[in-house]
C-alpha cells in the first residue's frame, strides 16, 4: 500500500472516530450539563452546539474519498451518502479500511 494511501485512510479513520465520539457523547453531555448548569438556556446552547458538531462530523464522514480510487468512500454512488457510514471498505474499488497490506488486481 502507498504512504499516500496510509495516510488517507488514516484520515477516514481519524474522522469516522471523532463521527462516533460526537454521536455516543449525547447523552453524557446532556446529563452533565443537566447537573451542573440548573438553566434551560445554557443547556440549550449545549445542545445546539452538539448538533452543529455532529451535523459536520457526519459531512466530513459522507463526503471522505477513497485515496485509490477517488470517489467517495462511503457511497454507492456520484453523491455523498449517509447511509453506509458503517462501510468497512470503498463501496466502489474494495480498498478497506483497516489494511496493512493490499494487493492491487494489477499485481496479481
Amino acid at each position: 500500500m502507498l504512504p499516500e494511501e496510509q495516510m488517507a485512510l488514516r484520515k477516514i479513520r481519524r474522522v469516522r472516530r471523532w463521527f462516533w465520539i460526537s454521536v455516543l457523547g449525547y447523552v453524557p453531555l446532556f446529563w452533565l450539563g443537566k447537573q451542573l448548569m440548573r438553566s434551560d438556556l445554557i443547556i440549550t446552547l449545549i445542545m445546539i452546539v452538539w448538533v452543529i458538531g455532529v451535523v459536520h462530523a457526519t459531512a466530513r464522514v459522507a463526503f471522505s474519498a477513497c485515496p485509490r480510487c477517488n470517489n467517495y468512500f462511503h457511497a454507492t454512488t456520484g453523491t455523498p451518502s449517509f447511509w453506509n457510514l458503517f462501510a468497512r471498505a470503498c463501496t466502489h474499488c474494495g480498498l478497506p479500511l483497516r489494511a496493512s497490506r493490499v494487493v492491487y488486481p494489477s499485481m496479481e
